[in-house]
């Protein structure tokens, strides 16, 4: 997105910017130099936050409206360059289609919750933070498909009856396991934790053993590494451990376990590599817990916007 002036007149308010940015950020085409312009506009002035945080207010409201169906002829590029009440509307649609897509599943959690079911076989799942999963389980087949957040299996023995876990374009086929398969943002991970998992894409397949993890993104399959398994799966004992993880991708993760939108607001602080363990159990501290134990700001102007900032 280009510069206020260029992309908003003046005539068009605050309001209408916020609008824009929303929408651009809905987007699975924005940009780091977009998400960076975005954060300048945020730190000209808190009329900007305000707009863009009742934004966020309306989007997290939509959700829970299944009464409103999204139009599937109208992509969000569309959205952005048409007035600012369709903007509110397809947001309203957009989050509808989340809560369907969820609504649809046999097993769910909310944002903040963890779960633990025994599926008709005798498996075992165990749900993380907004997470939905359907199942279709027949004489010959054992299918779970994966709608939102992350799953991990304990899957009974069955020779007759494969265990696949299907996750948008990625099949997992359980070799009598125990496994994780899991949504980050537009990546799917597939951690194994015992035996062996037969991940396939559309063009190829890895056998994941135990103790390794395969990353799908961009349409390409990577190769099986090895990883830090307590970790990895943390959120099963209700605690998140981060081992010098960029700390953009821990506020990525930690804007799973509770409501409203968590932006970084320095690009170096959001590189950095941090070091930290937060208990998901008490949700309702993630941000008391980040300030007491990094070096940041954090500013909250609403129960849906908080930018955090270098101390």
């Amino acid at each position: 997105m280009t510069s206020d002036n260029e992309q908003c007149p003046a005539d068009t308010g605050v309001s209408r910017q916020a609008e824009e940015w929303f929408a651009l950020l809905l987007d699975e085409g924005a940009t780091a130099n977009d998400r960076a312009e975005f954060r300048a506009w945020l730190q000209r002035s808190p009329e900007h936050v305000a707009a863009y945080s009742e934004l966020e207010r309306l989007w997290l409201g939509a959700a829970a409206l299944p009464e409103v169906m999204p139009n599937p002829s109208l992509t969000r590029r569309k959205v952005l360059k048409s007035g600012g009440a369709l903007v509110v509307l397809a947001a309203a649609g957009l989050g509808s289609a989340i809560y369907l897509r969820s609504a649809a599943a046999d097993y769910r959690t909310g944002v903040g919750e963890t779960a633990r079911f025994t599926l008709p076989d005798g498996s075992i799942v165990e749900l993380s933070t907004a997470t939905a999963i359907s199942l279709d389980f027949t004489t010959n087949q054992r299918r779970v498909v994966l709608r939102e957040g992350e799953a991990f299996f304990i899957v009974a023995p069955d020779a007759s009856r494969p265990f696949v876990v299907a996750c948008k374009q990625l099949r997992s086929t359980a070799l009598g396991t125990q496994f994780s398969v899991g949504m980050q943002e537009n990546d799917i991970v597939v951690a194994v934790t015992e035996h062996t998992v037969r991940v396939s894409s559309p063009t190829e397949e890895q056998d994941v053993r135990e103790g390794q993890s395969v990353i799908f993104a961009n349409d390409r399959l990577s190769v099986p590494v090895m990883m830090d398994v307590d970790a990895q799966l943390s959120w099963r004992g209700g605690k998140l451990v981060f081992i010098s993880t960029p700390f953009e991708d821990v506020v990525a993760t930690l804007s799973r376990w509770r409501r409203g939108k968590m932006i970084v607001m320095d690009r170096t602080l959001s590189r950095r590599p941090v070091s930290i363990i937060v208990d998901v159990r008490r949700a309702g501290r993630i941000l008391e817990n980040l300030e007491n134990g990094l070096p940041i700001r954090i500013a909250s102007y609403s129960p849906w916007l908080t930018l955090i900032y270098p101390q």
